[in-house]
């Protein structure tokens, strides 16, 4: 199904996180894909999403493993598009921190627009979520390093834009990487509303629209505050293991994003957590944490246990799907 977040596992277990291409865009892609671009030599695919294809590949000059995503300029993107998300790339490979998916290089080889990017071997973290969410300690963790990870973004002036649990992996280790930092930005807020406009009544049901927050659905722009809003819904949703604002449709989710009330369910949410994921989701951006910084040290506060030993017990995801 179009749109469906899967895994593709290979045999040494290393995974990335997309969503599925049609059907027709992904015949065409995979008949166009050269076994070789620039100095990376293609091994297999690893999965296929809006903006491209990403495959498991060896870089021949650093003879190290990577993942290198093919962008599809026919598909949202657009030949036009190809150049802001390469100035993007550009500033997202500048970052380093443990809890951001490096990006090694971008550029153009043979009619194919590439980024190749850190392979990240374990699961997105949205197949680790279940109805009754995840245990306390382990949503605290989360938050704590993908906040780390934001703020060292902000901090340099990169925003993500698509925060979501898709978006973030966990490795064999226990470690956490956000993926797609900088680079889905434009394109998500643009299909979101998009997607509103004519999808509204339709019953499809939202993609990411569920994380984003009300003024970028009315087409503000996207900011710090909105990135700080995402990592709320996913707060909410790691703890209790639904949305905050739910609906049949893409429509019935963006009016309730904008106009209904947070309801911070006591036997899921403990208090101190609930401030910190209310102060996030606040309709007026300006009343919402300023900085992930802030976020980070409120949710330091509550005690740190280690994350990669909570970790443990979910060697596998419940919500894996091999032959999707």
């Amino acid at each position: 199904m179009a749109g469906t977040p899967v895994v593709v596992s290979s045999p040494n277990r290393s995974c990335q996180a997309v969503s599925f291409l049609s059907s027709t865009s992904s015949r065409q892609n995979r008949s166009r894909v050269a076994e070789q671009i620039g100095r990376y030599a293609v091994e297999e695919e690893l999965g296929r999403g809006a903006t491209g294809v990403v495959y498991k590949a060896l870089d021949l000059k650093l003879k190290r493993v990577i993942a290198i995503k093919v962008v599809n300029q026919e598909g949202p993107l657009g030949s036009v598009a190809w150049g802001w998300l390469l100035r993007e790339a550009q500033l997202a490979g500048a970052l380093n921190h443990p809890c951001i998916c490096t990006v090694y290089d971008v550029g153009e080889e043979d009619g194919f627009a590439y980024i190749a990017m850190e392979l990240v071997d374990g699961y997105p973290l949205s197949l680790f979520l279940t109805p009754s969410g995840l245990p306390h300690s382990l949503v605290v963790d989360c938050g704590r390093l993908i906040a780390g990870g934001l703020e060292h973004a902000h901090q340099r002036g990169i925003l993500h834009g698509d925060i979501k649990a898709a978006n973030v992996m966990v490795n064999a280790r226990g470690e956490l990487k956000i993926l797609d930092f900088g680079l889905a930005r434009r394109l998500r807020t643009g299909a979101a509303l998009k997607a509103l406009q004519s999808s509204a009544g339709l019953g499809v049901v939202a993609g990411t629209v569920p994380y984003l927050a009300p003024e970028v659905l009315r087409g503000e722009r996207a900011s710090v505050w909105s990135d700080i809003w995402s990592l709320g819904v996913l707060l909410y949703e790691m703890a209790t293991g639904r949305f905050p604002f739910q609906g049949h449709t893409v429509f019935d989710i963006a009016i309730a994003i904008m106009t209904s009330k947070l309801t911070l369910p006591a036997n899921r949410i403990r208090p101190q957590l609930a401030h910190i994921i209310g102060r996030c989701l606040q309709k007026d951006p300006r009343r919402r944490y300023s900085r992930a910084s802030d976020i980070l040290r409120d949710l330091s506060g509550m005690g740190i246990s280690n994350v990669a030993v909570c970790w443990r017990k979910y060697k596998v995801p419940p919500r894996v799907h091999p032959d999707a």
